[in-house]
């Protein structure tokens, strides 16, 4: 994609943007004592998993070999049948459990610090046959059949463990703007991914959302062009 994207002079820049301003009709994006300008922006910053307190080699580790897993959505068919844990303590970890239920019959919901889970989540997760377990979730370890984990009733070995502990969305840049957000963060856009603020458009996991390669690369598609069309008509305006 880089090569792709050379050959048809795209300039390829490693860095950070740290503020981004409006310019005259455009913008301006600041970062590592650079600035760059342009007519219009896309924003494709995406999210970041919370993580669980796991040290980043065992981390990376553990993600390398199945064993730590984000995304049910994207592999729940991996772990057809296996005995898997997700943790966390709300609405969204137990709709997590609900979805992993769909392959297999061993799942269990390894609570993120807390004591209990509210009455009504913890009984329909009982009526489908989820075990919730007392947290927290520490001193993780590879074993050489799972990812073993110390909580309330000792240290348990799971084939699969899915952290459902929410995501950090990075939209700064574009509420630094004015931009419209949903109140978890994402950034709100049009069925043509614009966003409220005139020439900044945004795509991926950073709007709301399935967060998948794919309909992010479908985002970016309708993103670039429009942004073409919509640079098109300002041309034709000034002329």
């Amino acid at each position: 994609m880089r090569l792709q994207a050379a050959r048809y002079g795209s300039r390829i820049l490693d860095g950070r943007i740290q503020k981004l301003d409006r310019c005259g009709a455009g913008f301006s994006a600041r970062g590592h004592g650079n600035e760059l300008r342009a007519r219009a922006v896309l924003i494709a910053t995406g999210v970041a998993n919370r993580r669980p307190p796991i040290d980043d080699v065992l981390h990376a580790e553990a993600l390398k070999l199945g064993r730590l897993r984000y995304c049910p959505v994207c592999d729940g068919y991996e772990i057809t049948d296996q005995d898997v844990a997700v943790i966390g303590s709300d609405a969204h970890a137990a709709q997590e459990c609900e979805f992993l239920r769909s392959f297999t019959d061993r799942v269990s919901l390894v609570l993120d610090g807390r004591t209990s889970l509210e009455e009504r989540i913890a009984k329909h997760l009982a009526s489908i046959g989820v075990r919730v377990i007392g947290g927290p979730a520490e001193r993780f370890r590879l074993e050489a059949n799972g990812l073993s984990l110390c909580c309330a009733p000792g240290r348990l070995c799971f084939e699969a463990v899915y952290p459902a502990l929410g995501s950090r969305i990075h939209s700064e840049l574009a509420t630094g703007l004015g931009a419209d957000v949903t109140k978890e963060g994402c950034i709100k856009v049009d069925s043509h991914q614009r966003t409220s603020v005139a020439g900044l458009y945004a795509a991926g996991d950073v709007v709301l959302g399935l967060d998948q390669i794919s309909h992010a690369m479908g985002e970016a598609g309708v993103a670039a062009t429009t942004i073409r069309n919509d640079l098109a008509l300002v041309r034709q305006k000034f002329r």
